[in-house]
């Protein structure tokens, strides 16, 4: 049992005890019709305390960990594809209501797999650890960063017009393309990311916006990766 359940437990027990320890003395002294009904309330009192602390309190963790699985990678501890897109639709919705400034960004990781074939899933799981870290120091506060795929990362950038937007993917390219990835115990190596960019147009659903990212994005592997490119550009 986790501590705080420990605590839902023990004070109300204890206060209870002690209540009724206390009615129970001076009442041995005293011929009081109402002390039955007193110790009965305080025995209900620790009847629900032990009802909260093993079977309320744990469900609710349970409930709130369910939660958190269902939007967050475990992997990457940052929203996973479900998590992103919701995420994104909601800035969408604001964008599209108050004609915001609202721009987006997918990022993959070039050659991840090969380099997983020749080092392993541990150097995989390393590598997207270490781009992950890049990636959520790159951003800035309100923008919002999730795994959307397995070798992909879409960023959400809200307030931001092309030229913004353009200038962060920059420096997420240019960061994870001098970032060290311990793939072994006494190697490392240097990935790339190629990035798509572009921005929210009003009256367009997730899927469109999300859709021509993409396009971009593979635009700009068909180029020779390690770049980014937007689809003013493309």
């Amino acid at each position: 049992m986790r501590a705080s359940a420990w605590t839902r437990l023990v004070l109300p027990v204890l206060a209870a005890l002690l209540v009724t320890l206390g009615i129970g003395n001076w009442g041995a002294s005293q011929s009081s019709w109402w002390l039955p009904l007193v110790i009965t309330a305080c025995v209900a009192a620790v009847l629900i305390a032990l009802i909260h602390a093993w079977v309320v309190g744990p469900v609710t963790a349970n409930a709130a960990g369910v939660a958190f699985s269902a939007e967050f990678d475990p992997l990457t501890n940052t929203l996973n594809r479900h998590g992103v897109t919701i995420k994104l639709m909601e800035y969408m919705a604001l964008a599209d209501r108050y004609g915001n400034r609202l721009s987006m960004a997918i990022v993959e990781i070039d050659h991840l797999s090969a380099m997983a074939d020749k080092y392993g899933d541990r150097a995989r799981n390393q590598a997207l650890k270490t781009i992950t870290k890049v990636l959520t120091e790159t951003i800035r506060m309100p923008d919002r960063i999730g795994r959307y795929d397995a070798d992909q990362f879409l960023a959400i950038l809200p307030e931001t017009n092309m030229s913004g937007a353009c200038q962060i993917a920059e420096r997420i390219r240019s960061e994870v393309a001098h970032t060290d990835i311990e793939v072994t115990d006494r190697h490392e190596v240097r990935l790339t990311v190629s990035i798509g960019v572009t921005m929210f147009r009003r009256g367009e659903d997730v899927a469109q916006l999300i859709s021509r990212a993409g396009r971009v994005l593979q635009q700009a592997k068909a180029l020779g990766r390690n770049r980014v490119l937007t689809d003013l550009a493309a």
